[in-house]
């Protein structure tokens, strides 16, 4: 048995807390009454809370509610990864921020094999890789920084495509 597993089950028969801190990803779920694409309602997402800083939140195609994908319309809180399943979607709309701090732990901030609109602002930090790893289709028309240059920031495969209408920043 895997000695992590081994060390979470000793701990619990035991009565006593794991040491051992791990998060399990947020799955967009959509579709609440009146809020149905609102990325900051807890409704909204699977485990109903909306992911903070050390979470990944996901958005899968085939679990979302009524093809209701999330939009953010303002601030959002900080995440550590977004992954973007085959047929899914994400759109930050103008006045949206969404903000991907990897911690420099997760290596990759954004995985996408689905869609990405960009009309506010979006940046991605801190990841061991790459910021985004890109098999879908990013469309830039707001602002959109990452702190690596433009070769080891982005990694696009051959279905991928990123159109630039914007703003895109090196840091």
């Amino acid at each position: 048995m895997n000695r992590v597993i081994r060390q979470l089950l000793s701990n619990v028969e035991e009565g006593g807390k794991s040491q051992q801190k791990f998060t399990v990803p947020h799955y967009w779920r959509g579709g609440t009454n009146g809020d149905e694409n609102n990325w900051n309602e807890p409704m909204n997402w699977y485990n109903r809370r909306v992911p903070g800083w050390f979470d990944v939140a996901v958005i899968a195609g085939k679990a979302t509610r009524w093809n209701c994908y999330p939009v953010i319309n303002e601030f959002a809180n900080d995440i550590a990864q977004l992954i973007i399943e085959p047929g899914g979607r994400l759109v930050i709309a103008e006045h949206g921020k969404l903000s991907i701090d990897g911690l420099s732990k997760k290596g990759l901030g954004i995985i996408n094999e689905g869609e990405i609109y960009i009309e506010g602002e979006l940046s991605i930090h801190r990841t061991l890789m790459a910021s985004i790893k890109n098999g879908g289709v990013i469309l830039n028309s707001g602002s959109f920084a990452i702190d690596k240059s433009e070769a080891r920031g982005i990694i696009h495969s051959e279905s991928g495509r990123f159109d630039n209408f914007g703003e895109l920043l090196f840091l």
